[in-house]
């Protein structure tokens, strides 16, 4: 009998140390939330605003996408499963110095496999039967320009040797699978050091003139017509908050010819006038201390031709590029996003280098080799030291276009942070119309 109860008691000690340890929580598919991350609707509780009508976390205008919400997670790291140390050479050095330092907070990498990620649907067939089409009819001419291309990857076969791969692979980055328009809802949350924080509310809205995957009553062929500017794509961030900031514009225009810089226009409403910014002005950082520049958002948004462009290699990375479409916020520490899935992918990595280096030197992306979007990017100071790291977990809607719930970006230099929810949605049916400045600032009440 006494024996009989020290088999129990044993048994049941093994058993808690057990489903106590890391070992199961690898195994788990319902990994317990850290106690301080939130999860869009909890968000609300700790930032005012996400559901009052600006912020909540909406599905994109496709709807979710139950494949990508629901994966099987292989194996996890970090917060109550397996050592980062682990996987420490499936991720970018800087990314997982920052995962692995408690002072950044908590993370928690789950794997889950790519190919079960499927079907993909009728825009991505479409998609990839246009890709291989341009394998015979797109180019780039003596000035690395894209030409005649419609829509599809530009380059869907990649030679490694290729003296010009490195920018075939930012024109398939800048040609990814996406919906012809978007807006994206967003709240910037910046931390310093001493962990002060401040909010702001941004919408952005964007539009593509070329390579546009839906076919609608302005679009053929991929091309968004009229289209007398010649405009490759445009985009406006109007701010909503905070009061300072409210009804400050930012208009930036991207023109199809490589002799044409960049326009980028600024409503401000403290002088009540729109201004033109300056095209050295693409390495500032953007208004409300954000740690993002004109240049780096979603990772690389540069124009080209103002950059030398280096191919660095392939690199097996676990990346979050098959997310699930949830917006994570922690309240303690300073990453968001910590808590999604990642795939293991053998990625492209490349460098931009700046021609007239300002205030930053370069700029090293990660791209996924079929989707060609950048979760990581290390850019780096005048010193040539890694400055701004960041993070940019990708989700895909039910027809399997791009969208982002998390997002940040770290100064490792000074200790700031920039960490953005997004309720993401896209096929608006946006004209040009809607991003004339005079019809922007009566939507948006610019004061």
């Amino acid at each position: 009998m006494i024996r009989k109860k020290w088999i129990i008691l044993i048994f049941t000690l093994i058993c808690f140390i057990f489903f106590q340890n890391n070992l199961w929580a690898a195994f788990s598919t319902g990994l317990e939330m850290h106690p301080d991350w939130y999860v869009d609707e909890d968000i609300a509780k700790v930032l005012p605003q996400w559901n009052k009508g600006i912020l909540k976390c909406e599905p994109p205008r496709g709807g979710y996408n139950e494949i990508t919400e629901n994966q099987k997670i292989i194996s996890s790291w970090g917060y109550r499963a397996r050592p980062l140390e682990e996987i420490k050479d499936l991720l970018p050095e800087p990314i997982y110095n920052i995962f692995n330092n408690p002072k950044w907070g908590s993370v928690r990498i789950n794997e889950t496999a790519w190919e079960p990620i499927k079907p993909r649907g009728y825009y991505w067939e479409k998609f990839i039967k246009q890709s291989k089409k341009n394998k015979t009819k797109v180019y780039l001419d003596e000035k690395n320009w894209l030409r005649n291309y419609k829509y599809g990857i530009p380059f869907y076969d990649l030679d490694e040797n290729d003296p010009k791969i490195a920018v075939k692979l930012i024109w398939n980055y800048f040609k990814r699978f996406q919906d012809n328009d978007r807006v994206v809802p967003m709240n910037p949350v910046f931390i310093d050091r001493r962990q002060h924080v401040r909010h702001n509310t941004v919408i952005n809205r964007r539009m593509l003139l070329h390579g546009r995957n839906r076919d609608d009553a302005n679009t053929k062929n991929g091309t968004y017509a009229p289209n007398p500017q010649n405009l490759d794509f445009v985009f406006v961030t109007p701010y909503l908050h905070p009061y300072n900031l409210r009804g400050t514009i930012p208009l930036y225009y991207r023109y199809d010819d490589p002799d044409k810089p960049d326009d980028f226009w600024i409503y401000i409403p403290s002088i009540r006038r729109v201004r033109r910014m300056s095209t050295s002005q693409h390495q500032d950082r953007l208004p409300g201390g954000a740690d993002w520049t004109w240049d780096t958002t979603e990772g690389f948004e540069g124009n080209l031709t103002r950059f030398n462009w280096t191919y660095l290699g392939r690199e097996e990375l676990l990346i979050p590029i098959i997310g699930h479409s949830h917006c994570y916020y922690s309240s303690s520490g300073y990453i968001n996003g910590m808590d999604q899935y990642y795939q293991r992918r053998n990625c492209y990595v490349i460098k931009a280098s700046y021609k007239k280096p300002i205030n930053m030197t370069e700029m090293v992306l990660y791209l996924d080799p079929l989707l060609y979007s950048a979760c990581y990017s290390i850019d780096r100071d005048l010193k040539g030291r890694d400055w701004i790291i960041q993070f940019i977990s990708q989700g895909r809607d039910k027809n399997w276009f791009y969208t982002m719930y998390n997002d940040w970006a770290f100064d490792i230099v000074t200790t700031h942070i920039s960490a953005v929810l997004f309720s993401h949605s896209g096929g608006k049916g946006f004209v040009i119309d809607d991003f004339r400045m005079d019809r922007l600032k009566q939507e948006f009440l610019s004061r």
